[in-house]
């Protein structure tokens, strides 16, 4: 007997614990978030409908179409906002075409009967002449190579005479002229000293004497054989003393006449 209630006891039980089941089964039932639909069919089963294929790809495009016609619109707005004079125009024109433009309208505004100022055709007068005449400078013949003094003469107070030593120096003057078609240039002197003169006297006498001394050599020279047109005569007066006149020997040594000689 005992037996018996123990097993209607485990009976109950087991229906209780199905009926509570089967109750949480239709009042909760399990939930997809991939399926479309859930109901309760007869006799509290519960029955799912699956999701027709490409369903959820059919949401993703159309919720994509929502987004672009937003933006489009975002866009729009904004365009609309910019101001007139803002907004940048197509080129009609290329680059080389506005820098000629530029050009024309550069050379229009300056004056048509007078490009250049006064002063740049003055410049540009005053450089064509400085190059005339550098022309002209390397067209002339090279001057001498060598130039140097071939010997000096000395003179008695007062005197422009060659003593009789000289003759042998001057032939030997003319023969190097001659071998080098050489041109001889003759430099007369004076001393600083004269007796009781003024200083216009001074300088006259003394630019005389020098210019009597050159000839003399120059004479000597023609009459050796050396053509005139070969010898140039320079009088120095005592402009060019070079020893001191403390003492009569250096008085001597500037009466003199140097000779040079250049080709």
């Amino acid at each position: 007997m005992f037996e018996l209630k123990k097993i209607a006891i485990m009976a109950g039980l087991l229906v209780s614990v199905a009926s509570v089941s089967a109750c949480n089964s239709v009042l909760f039932p399990e939930y997809d978030e991939n399926e479309e639909e859930i109901y309760v069919g007869e006799g509290g089963r519960v029955v799912r409908a699956i999701p027709a294929e490409g369903n959820s790809l059919k949401a993703d495009v159309k919720n994509q179409a929502y987004e672009e016609d937003v933006n489009e619109t975002a866009a729009k707005t904004a365009r609309a906002e910019i101001p007139a004079e803002d907004k940048a125009e197509p080129a009609k024109t290329t680059a080389v075409d506005r820098a000629e433009a530029e050009l024309a309208a550069g050379e229009a505004m300056l004056p048509q009967e007078e490009k250049l100022s006064e002063d740049v055709k003055a410049e540009a007068e005053a450089a064509k002449e400085e190059v005339s005449e550098l022309a002209d400078l390397m067209s002339e013949p090279a001057g001498p190579s060598v130039s140097y003094r071939i010997d000096t003469f000395l003179f008695e107070n007062g005197s422009a005479v060659l003593d009789d030593a000289s003759r042998s120096r001057i032939r030997n003057i003319v023969k190097e002229a001659k071998t080098h078609d050489a041109h001889v240039m003759v430099y007369g002197y004076a001393s600083s000293r004269t007796r009781n003169t003024d200083a216009a006297t001074h300088k006259l006498a003394n630019f005389k004497v020098s210019m009597e001394r050159a000839n003399a050599v120059a004479a000597a020279l023609k009459r050796a054989g050396l053509p005139a047109k070969n010898i140039e005569v320079i009088a120095m007066s005592d402009s060019a003393p070079i020893y001191q006149e403390v003492m009569p020997e250096g008085e001597r040594l500037n009466r003199r006449a140097e000779v040079y000689i250049s080709y």
